[in-house]
């Protein structure tokens, strides 16, 4: 039964391939065919060392977008306590005549009310 499989290729990977298939007179759906075969058959023979896997432009892509949803939350946090400071501060500057009352009543005088 086969099997219908779709993923995902670098361009200079797809490239290789359509050069492949070029070279040898084949559709590229052969050409990947054909190739995979081929790796298959050395891999099982051993006349090919396992390969080092190489890390794919999509997958650089989605460690880059992680690690700019993680400095996103961080700097989310950032401005919100940006704008907490800002605000205690304008807070404290608008009632500076009056002071805060935190900052001028002992704590025994809030008891007492």
């Amino acid at each position: 039964m086969v099997m219908r499989c779709s993923f995902a290729l670098d361009p200079g990977l797809l490239e290789q391939i359509d050069q492949f298939a070029r070279d040898h007179a084949f559709d590229r759906n052969e050409a990947i065919l054909e190739l995979i075969e081929a790796g298959l058959v050395c891999q099982k023979d051993g006349k090919m060392p396992p390969p080092v896997r190489q890390q794919h432009s999509s997958e650089e892509l989605n460690v880059l977008q992680r690690e700019l949803e993680d400095i996103k939350e961080i700097l989310i946090e950032l401005r919100n306590e940006v704008r907490l400071v800002h605000h205690t501060i304008e807070t404290d500057w608008n009632k500076e005549a009056k002071g805060v009352p935190f900052q001028t009543k002992h704590p025994w005088e809030f008891w007492r009310k």
